[in-house]
């Protein structure tokens, strides 16, 4: 009797299967090894850690607890970075038993505890030392002359290229999280932290943190979702946006993939932000959106960043040049600093004495630069200014560019400007529209999100802190509008709008809900602290 051969798409099948069950099985193995052999390097370079913050003696730094502030762009010198510098000041001097490791791509190999031996493309050439004397220069904080600032210890990462606007041309929101998750892997690699607080966002990282160690306590410092509600809502209604570009909006076939691709991240983002111990966002817009991402499982607070308004106060709130504008900010896309451009050219053309050469109406753009990216931003918005005429040889310039300006600079402008000016929509919270305010500026920012719910609002009178716009024809009318109010009800905006900043968004006020929010939920039992030897 013969027997009968199984049909070759069945043999084909079952050899697919089999090598995706085998390569399943394989990645596993891997896994499970990498993260034993991590756990097991962890012990020496735990002490190596210690011993690098000046602790020898064994008993003392087993009395140790590591908190990791996973931070890739800590040099930066952006309103996320004071976060994360006030949160290392603060706990340098309320607690003097922990050690404050910052992972982070702006140092090099000398800093690592795996001894890399070779550089990699786009390695950090910034050493410890130079980042908190720049986070004194630029902020104020004094950690470079702290006198236990060697409990703050720097950690190489060498794949943060892999999270940079540049890097990934499609699928940016996939390639930035994997990008998140490889850098998550180096960071414990380098030492495993008994707390790990992430303060820039990247929420695939704690995932990655609880399949090394379910007993690291997680917390997130969010400034911004990778993905709110908002934005699925522009793909959907086929808005264009620099997140939709015109191209995707005009296609009914692009658009519908963009959904299917937006809707299942949000389904792993939000499961990723579930990882986290304790989840707080920098104001009521960010905090309201991850509040919808993650559902009734976990309750999402508000914890204001800090700004430094005891310094800001004292600038004097009269003897301003009253047709000077100033804007605050990294030079990225989402800030919409050509706007600023178009609505100063709208506001010049709108009132020709505005352009007379002994009192123009003057823009000063202050901000910081990263990398070669944002210097070639920056280099578009100078060609830009000088397309629109706004800088020229033969009259005034009405535009002047402060890159990587110093913190006193910055109080210079600050304290002879009268208007600042904040055109990014959907600003998370927005803590260049606080300094204005401390600064005794008279604001203009967008009508949405922090600005608008949690800033510039009404005192408890109802009288007016600031105004908001929309469109750019908004507003430059709105521009046109405060310049023309008269001196004493400036005078008044600007003492209320000093009042609010200063009693809201203090440092101090920083600090106090940051113990409470933030490290009182995640300090670790010290019978769950790892011995070193």
């Amino acid at each position: 009797m013969s027997s009968s051969r199984p049909p070759i798409w069945q043999t084909v099948g079952l050899c697919m299967l089999l090598a995706v069950l085998s390569a399943v099985v394989f990645t596993l193995q891997f896994v499970s090894a990498h993260i034993r052999n991590t756990k097991k390097a962890n012990k020496s370079r735990r002490r190596e850690l210690l011993e690098r913050a000046g602790f020898n003696d064994r008993e003392e730094r087993n009395k140790k607890t590591i908190v990791g502030f996973f931070h890739p762009y800590c040099n930066a010198g952006g309103g996320g970075e004071r976060v994360l510098f006030q949160a290392l000041l603060h706990h340098l001097e309320t607690h003097e038993d922990h050690v404050l490791v910052i992972y982070t791509g702006d140092v090099g190999i000398e800093s690592s505890l795996r001894h890399l031996n070779r550089p990699w493309n786009g390695m950090g050439t910034a050493t410890p030392a130079e980042i908190l004397e720049r986070c004194t220069a630029r902020f104020g904080i004094p950690l470079s002359t702290h006198p236990r600032r060697h409990q703050i210890q720097f950690l190489p990462l060498k794949s943060r290229a892999m999270v940079a606007d540049s890097y990934w041309k499609r699928l940016t929101l996939l390639g930035q999280s994997y990008g998140s998750v490889r850098m998550a892997i180096e960071a414990i690699g380098e030492v495993l932290p008994d707390v790990w607080i992430d303060t820039m966002g990247y929420a695939f990282s704690y995932p990655t943190v609880q399949a090394f160690s379910s007993k690291v306590r997680i917390g997130a410092y969010t400034h911004y979702p990778t993905i709110s509600t908002d934005m699925v809502s522009r793909v959907a209604l086929r808005k264009a946006s620099h997140t939709n570009p015109a191209g995707i909006a005009s296609s009914a076939l692009k658009s519908r993939l963009k959904l299917v691709y937006y809707q299942s991240f949000v389904w792993a983002y939000s499961r990723a932000l579930r990882c986290a111990d304790v989840i707080v966002g920098n104001g009521s817009w960010t905090a309201a959106h991850l509040s919808n991402l993650i559902g009734s499982t976990q309750q999402v607070r508000v914890l204001y960043p800090p700004c430094d308004t005891s310094r800001l106060a004292k600038l004097s709130l009269e003897s301003r040049h009253a047709r000077t504008l100033v804007s605050l900010g990294q030079f990225r896309p989402e800030k919409e600093q050509a706007n600023q451009l178009r609505i100063l050219r709208a506001t010049l053309d709108a009132n020709s004495k505005l352009r007379e050469a002994r009192n123009p109406l003057r823009l000063l753009m202050i901000g910081s630069s990263r990398d070669a990216t944002d210097e070639a931003r920056v280099e578009s918005l100078r060609a830009l200014a000088k397309e629109m005429k706004l800088t020229h040889a033969d009259g005034p310039d009405h535009v002047e560019f402060l890159v990587n300006a110093s913190y006193d600079s910055l109080i210079s402008s600050l304290g002879t400007a009268s208007i600042g000016i904040s055109t990014m929509v959907d600003e998370h919270f927005g803590i260049n529209v606080v300094e204005f305010m401390a600064a005794g500026l008279i604001t203009l920012s967008h009508a949405s999100a922090g600005p608008l719910l949690d800033i510039a609002v009404p005192d408890e009178q109802g009288r007016r802190t600031g105004f908001h716009a929309r469109s750019v024809d908004d507003f430059a009318g709105t521009l046109q509008s405060i310049l023309a109010l008269p001196s004493d009800e400036v005078i008044a905006i600007r003492q209320r709008a000093r009042t609010r900043a200063s009693e809201t968004f203090g440092a101090d006020a920083f600090c106090e809900r940051w113990e409470r929010m933030m490290w009182g939920k995640l300090r670790p039992d010290s019978s769950t602290r790892p011995k070193v030897q």
